[in-house]
Order: structure tokens, then sequence, then C-alpha cells
């Protein structure tokens, strides 16, 4: 499986600056998910998102985004609180341009059960995520969060983790080997900081679906490359696709 390429973008402003809005046409033909990073936004609300979506599909009318509200908890910006982070994605959910929603699996929202199906009902794939900033967890553990975000009926299961040997790097490739295998949703893992960079470039081998990289020079999450050189990289993983 060749993985998407996923493009981080984490505007700073409520609305796109010029430079950002070139960065994504330069490299618009590079990437086949725009990953729109909104918790760096101040205060960050649906109209703010709305209108940037309203910005990047003049670039390109199918691009296809996926709206990201990182909390601080998973090593994001975001500082809402459980019910204001879900009442933002349960918002989110309804502007038509939006075609992907990051949930993070943690998050107590008081309806969070459902709040996976309002997204999806609302023609929107959901990735559920997981993120360690610390360490990488045991195969076992792995294989028990991709579990329990299986649980949660999205779309995409996501989990990026940190290693600290080259033993945690393979541990990872393994977890999402297995759980490509087990599990009914598409599944992607990234081993994050330069360490993990094998990751980001092989995991279509290991049946990861989502692969993410940076829009420009500066990553938004540790070891992403720039896109131009990502999709470069895994090309030779797949000539045999």
């Amino acid at each position: 499986m060749k993985p998407k390429i996923v493009a981080s973008l984490m505007p700073k402003h409520r609305m796109l600056t010029s430079d950002e809005v070139t960065q994504v046409v330069q490299n618009v033909s590079y990437f086949d998910i725009l990953e729109l990073r909104i918790d760096a936004i101040p205060s960050c609300d649906v109209t703010s998102v709305s209108e940037m979506m309203t910005t990047l599909k003049r670039i390109k009318s199918d691009i296809q985004v996926l709206v990201t509200y990182r909390s601080a908890q998973q090593g994001g910006k975001g500082l809402l609180d459980n019910n204001a982070y879900g009442e933002l994605l349960e918002a989110l959910s309804q502007v038509s341009t939006i075609d992907m929603i990051d949930v993070e699996w943690d998050f107590h929202y008081s309806d969070r059960q459902n709040l996976v199906q309002t997204i999806q009902a609302q023609d929107k794939n959901v990735v559920v995520s997981y993120h360690d900033f610390d360490k990488t967890p045991s195969i076992d553990e792995l294989k028990k969060i991709y579990f329990h975000l299986s649980q949660m009926k999205g779309n995409y299961l996501k989990v990026a983790v940190m290693p600290n040997s080259r033993q945690d790097v393979l541990v990872l490739l393994q977890a999402i080997s297995e759980a490509s295998e087990s599990l009914n949703q598409l599944v992607a893992g990234i081993s994050m900081s330069e360490l993990g960079i094998v990751t980001r470039i092989a995991q279509g081998t290991f049946g990861g679906a989502l692969t993410f990289g940076a829009l420009g020079s500066e990553a938004v999450a540790p070891g992403q490359i720039p896109v131009q050189q990502l999709i470069q990289a895994i090309q030779p993983y797949h000539l045999f696709d």
C-alpha cells in the first residue's frame, strides 16, 4: 500500500498569510492531503477556519483538507477544555469544505461516543489519534492502543510515539503491520524525531496508510521532512505496486 502524503500547515493568525498561501501553491502537487493545524490560532473558531478553507479551495478546488486541533496534552498548542474541544469539532463538522477531522482518543468529551459518528454523518472522514512524546510503548501496549482507537469507529487510526532507540522504531513498524492486518480501519504510525524518519518513508510497506511531512522548511512535529523530499523518498518502496 502506498500511503497518502499529508502536508502539515500550522497558521498562527486567524487568516492565512501570503507566505502560507504561497507554500500551499508551491507544494500542492507533492501531497495528497493538507493538514490544517488550527491549535495555534488565537481565539480559534469556526468562522476563522471556514474562511481559511475558502482560501484553500480557491487554490485547488478539490484539495483534501484534514483539520486538526492538537491539545497541549498531545503535544500541540491547544488549551481548550474537554467540552469546548468537543463542541469545536462538532461545529467544524458542519463546515462543508472540510474533508477530514482529527479526534484525539483520550479527550473526555461528554458525548465523545457519538462525536465520531456525528462528524462522519456529514460525509467527513475521521482520524482518531494518539501521541506519546516521551517514549515508545511495548509492542503489546501499542497493539492495545490501536485496538482502543478502533473502538471509536474512525476511518483512520494514527499513533505517533517517540523512539529512544533503534529497537523502538522496529517495534512501531511491527505494531503498524499487525494492526493493519487485524483491524478493519486504515492505520498510520509514526516514530518521531530524526531516529524515526524511516517510518515516514517506509510505513506503506508495513501497512501504513498516512504519512506526514512538512509543507515547507518548518516542521510542526519532530522528524517531519519537506513533502518534496518525502514523495521522492517513498517512490522506491512502491515500484512494484
